[in-house]
């Protein structure tokens, strides 16, 4: 599936500048969501001891308000994520295409089937599919995947925390009511527990003083 630079002369592994800007775009992302969680919460705080009866007459306006600014952001947060997915396995131009093609395999489900969450549950299950071909791979040494460090356990510990993250996406979009929920969310939590441990445990080997020759 990966173009090799043998074959075409032009594989170049997603740079930095691309790995920097969905990495910015999804901290502010989840600084925004981190953001309207505290303002609503000192509100909330605030009106249960200020307005009387709050909560019969006020909370749930307030929770309305709450999801329509918090819904477009996590959209947001889902499209990013997704994107973050398919740069490890795939050159520039072909990139491109794949993230393309997700994002209006998304769309169109969602236009056809009415449902926004649908056609989200579809986006993030087709990048769920890819990042576990691309932890696959990551274990199996393939050649290749661009990644920002070349050691090989912060490389799993990475792919694992995406996919985690993908997971825990998936369980809020699609899987509040099925009986799927809490295995899923116990899987999403081991994978970002454990893929956060491999990477930060790589980073501080890699910094371990080299005997000097």
């Amino acid at each position: 599936m990966t173009d090799t630079a043998e074959n075409t002369g032009e594989h170049k592994p997603v740079g930095a500048g691309w790995d920097f800007s969905l990495m910015m775009t999804t901290v502010a992302l989840m600084g925004a969501i981190g953001m309207q969680s505290l303002v609503g919460t000192l509100y909330s705080w605030w009106a249960h001891r200020a307005i009387p009866n709050w909560e019969q007459t006020g909370y749930p306006g307030f929770v309305h308000v709450m999801n329509l600014i918090a819904g477009p952001i996590m959209i947001a947060l889902i499209v990013v994520m997704g994107l973050c997915v398919p740069k490890r396995l795939f050159s520039r131009r072909t990139l491109m295409y794949v993230s393309t093609g997700m994002l209006l395999l998304g769309v169109g489900t969602g236009v056809v089937t009415q449902s926004v969450m649908t056609g989200l549950t579809v986006y993030l299950v087709v990048s769920a599919l890819i990042q576990v071909a691309v932890v696959v791979l990551t274990l199996a040494g393939a050649g290749g995947l661009a990644y920002v460090s070349e050691v090989r356990l912060a490389k799993v510990g990475s792919g694992l925390l995406h996919l985690g993250f993908i997971v825990f996406a998936l369980v809020i979009v699609a899987l509040q009511s099925s009986s799927l929920m809490l295995p899923l969310s116990l899987v999403a939590g081991l994978l970002l527990t454990g893929g956060s441990a491999m990477s930060f445990y790589a980073r501080s080997s890699s910094r371990a003083p080299v005997p000097d020759e």
